[in-house]
């Protein structure tokens, strides 16, 4: 039997390990920062009688990084910090310090951008310095290639390395430090760059909050712990605070803050930052989850998924505790996220200290003390704003009371009151008589005929009644549902409908969409109750959907490489199961999209459907779409284009004055278009080198999330997060998502290509009872 000896490549081992794994030139200052940060935890585990620090510099093509941590004996540097894959962190003694890496990729992190690497390092309690240095062009894994040399002296333990930058690398000290800072701010260590002081901020300070709750050893989602919950304002936002953490008896270590408002959530390990978590909360929560037990992937450009879940499941707890307790305290009424938990989750029994106005003595009533009666007078409630209608109910015999015109307050007071029996006055358009399909013209027959299909085909509603009517207060449309049937009446006068319909009568061939604009626009939020999709059995069915295309996931020869390498570490010990699941999952929903110059497209070319309708005046342009409201996507099915990024110079209402629009992974469309077939809503956020967007389907059941990783980091001001109205465009072969103005130039092309690196993945409840 003949044999062949195994060859490995390595420049494009190097390649893999350095370039491809890390997000940024600046990845290695933040993995020599964390190795010297690691040997300082060693070290306090046997000696806390010395004055940690590390320092950073950047002189020229030359980085120095220096710490006085345990430095390295000779077995170490031989076995662990030169050797990729392997790492000495991986042991009691490792843990108990609380480290950070353990992933073993060592001095290779650096050769992604550096020429030549020089390593002096102490070991503690030797008599011996250990200086090794090679250049990466020599650097060979069949030859001994790297230099070793010792010398005799008793000076203090730490390590010192010199990093000589690529020719075509430069490190920018301001975006050094804007890249760096948000991994080691919070280090009680001090971390010295160039001189100044970046670390030990503190991101817990109770001194400008007032406690309204302190419960120790409270039970949230599985774990035991303390918990300090602060308003923070005069609008009632809150912040929490938890720490002595403990799950199934065993302790964490670590603590948790978060504010109402700051949106994004940075996960640390031991105060050392890992990456931003991908999580979705009714009161916007951000802040810091410092927790021992997360961990990132190899290069730390993401948090596992069991840490996601871990993190989710600590949040709903929390969101149900803040409710509770923020219910007894009047500032809860202030608080538009308290509000949004009361409605989303149904908790009415939350509401009492929530407010509602009563005239004619223009007061403010709480709703956990209203009756039928009030001081001998008939409460009665108003959900309009006729001034006549309320003149004539508020008066010395009647208490009136006004629903808000914001939700979600206004679905609360809605929800008690009808709840305490209160009656109503009507204000609500009523139908007069239904038009007989005789007097109906042809125009006005094939409007009813096509909405019926629509809700059909796109709503999944099978069984509906249209009808033109005459109705009340000049209303443009009702609905109603009775004995499992949905009725839609529409009124002859409509502005909007006679817009279809003169569509109908001059270009035919734009009826369909104009149709479809219609129904999702203006009658969409009125059938959503009715929308099989948005109860717990239509998210169900859609995630089994979901999952099932999931289970289609093949690895292409392409990926058998890294495969076999990760078998190989997997035969050989070098890694466990978990560590391989772990890194094949992740690898599975990441990969590199590349847009090209050719690939970008004028959206009026693309969709002239959609954009075409705008020379009719079809749309109110003065309608406010509410972005918390789950909204469908766009259905251009017929359409195939070959285009990326969409653009157009117009502001279409239809669009929601978006005008850049950027092409989902193919990936992602083959696994998950069934999601966006439902009506969802979009939240983005975007800080440092990723843009993340949140997908919440109408159930609030599931969530599916879009990473896109940037070469660059953005600017030292592009943080923020938003909720946007749901715009997404569904064609024959791809998916669309707007892009909001702040982050549009991010996606011009330059050099004739744009790549970047997209993650996703679902997030889902389902298995959870209600």
């Amino acid at each position: 039997m003949e044999q062949i000896k195994l060859q490995v490549e390595t420049t494009k081992i190097i390649k893999l390990l350095a370039s491809e794994i890390y997000d940024s030139p600046y990845a290695l200052l933040r993995e020599n920062i964390q190795n010297a940060y690691d040997a300082i935890l060693m070290r306090l585990q046997i000696d806390n009688s010395f004055d940690p620090k590390i320092e950073v510099k950047i002189n020229g093509n030359e980085v120095i990084i220096s710490d006085n941590g345990i430095g390295m004996d000779l077995n170490t540097l031989k076995n662990n910090y030169w050797k990729a894959g392997s790492s000495g962190k991986n042991n009691d003694e490792a843990r108990r310090a609380g480290v950070v890496g353990t992933f073993g990729i060592g001095a290779m992190a650096n050769f992604g951008i550096c020429k030549h690497l020089k390593i002096e390092t102490h070991y503690f309690g030797s008599n011996t310095t250990i200086i090794s240095d090679v250049e990466k062009d020599k650097l060979s894994i069949s030859e001994e290639c790297i230099n070793v040399d010792m010398r005799q002296e008793n000076i203090g333990s730490g390590t010192i390395i010199y990093a000589t930058l690529d020719d075509s690398i430069f490190l920018d000290n301001s975006a050094a430090v804007s890249y760096i800072l948000p991994y080691i701010q919070y280090l009680e260590i001090p971390i010295i760059f160039n001189g100044k002081l970046l670390s030990k901020k503190v991101y817990y300070n109770n001194s400008h909050h007032s406690e309204i709750m302190s419960k120790e050893k409270l039970t949230i989602a599985n774990i035991q712990c303390d918990i300090k919950l602060y308003t923070m304002d005069s609008n009632g936002s809150i912040s929490i605070y938890i720490n002595n953490i403990f799950v199934n008896g065993c302790g964490i270590k670590g603590d948790i803050f978060l504010t109402q408002g700051q949106r994004t959530i940075f996960g640390l390990r031991n105060k050392f930052g890992l990456a931003t978590l991908p999580l979705n909360s009714v009161f916007i929560f951000g802040g810091i989850v410092n927790l021992s037990i997360l961990q990132p992937t190899a290069g730390r450009e993401a948090i596992s998924r069991d840490s996601i879940q871990f993190v989710s499941n600590i949040i709903m707890g929390i969101e149900k505790i803040s409710a509770e307790e923020l219910a007894k305290h009047d500032a809860c009424d202030r608080n538009h996220y308290f509000l949004n938990y009361i409605y989303t989750n149904h908790r009415y029994d939350l509401a009492n200290k929530v407010k509602i106005q009563a005239l004619p003595e223009r007061i403010f009533c709480q709703l956990g003390n209203l009756q039928r009666k009030i001081n001998g007078k008939e409460v009665v409630y108003y959900s309009g704003d006729d001034r006549q209608i309320i003149e004539q109910y508020s008066n010395e015999n009647t208490l009136l009371l006004l629903l808000s015109n914001d939700n979600p307050r206004r679905n609360i007071q809605q929800y008690i009151v009808t709840a305490k029996g209160i009656e109503q006055v009507s204000d609500n358009p009523k139908l007069l008589c239904i038009l007989d399909e005789k007097e109906l013209s042809s125009a006005e027959f094939a409007v009813i005929l096509r909405i019926g299909n629509i809700l059909k085909d796109d709503y999944l509603i099978s069984e509906s009644n249209i009808y033109f009517a005459e109705i009340s207060h000049r209303a443009p449309n009702l609905v109603d549902y009775k004995n499992n049937m949905l009725y839609v009446y529409l009124s002859r006068d409509s502005a909007n409908l006679l817009q279809v319909i003169n569509i109908y009568k001059e270009s035919y061939e734009l009826f369909d969409p104009f149709v479809k604009d219609y129904v999702r626009n203006y009658l969409y939020q009125k059938i959503m109750p009715y929308v099989p999709s948005s109860t717990r059995q239509g998210a169900d069915a859609l995630y089994k959907i979901l999952q099932r295309k999931r289970e289609l996931y093949t690895i292409g020869l392409e990926d058998l490489g890294e495969i076999e390498l990760l078998l190989k570490d997997l035969k050989s010990g070098k890694i466990d199961r978990y560590e391989f699941i772990n890194i094949t999952l992740n690898a599975r929903n990441q990969q590199k999209q590349t847009v090209r110059s050719e690939q970008i497209g004028e959206l009026e070319h693309e969709f002239s459907n959609i954009v075409c309708q705008n020379n009719h005046n079809t749309l109110d342009e003065n309608i406010v779409i509410n972005a918390d409201i789950a909204t469908p996507s766009i259905r251009m099915l017929d359409n195939n284009t070959a285009k990326k990024i969409l653009k157009t110079e117009i502001k279409y209402p239809q669009l929601n004055n978006f005008s850049l629009f950027l092409g989902l992974s193919d990936n992602l469309y083959q696994k998950h278009n069934d999601f966006f077939l439902e009506p969802h809503t979009t939240k983005v956020i975007w800080s440092m080198h990723k843009i993340i967007y949140i997908f919440t389907h109408v159930s609030n059941r599931i969530t599916l999330y879009y990473e896109i990783e940037l070469r660059d980091i953005l600017g030292d001001n592009q943080t923020g997060g938003q909720s946007i109205p749901t715009t997404t465009i569904i064609s024959k072969n791809r998916i669309f998502i707007p892009i909001i103005d702040e982050l549009k130039s991010i996606f011009e092309i330059k050099n004739k290509q744009l790549s970047f690196h997209v993650r996703y993945d679902l997030i889902s409840d389902l298995e959870s009872d209600d």
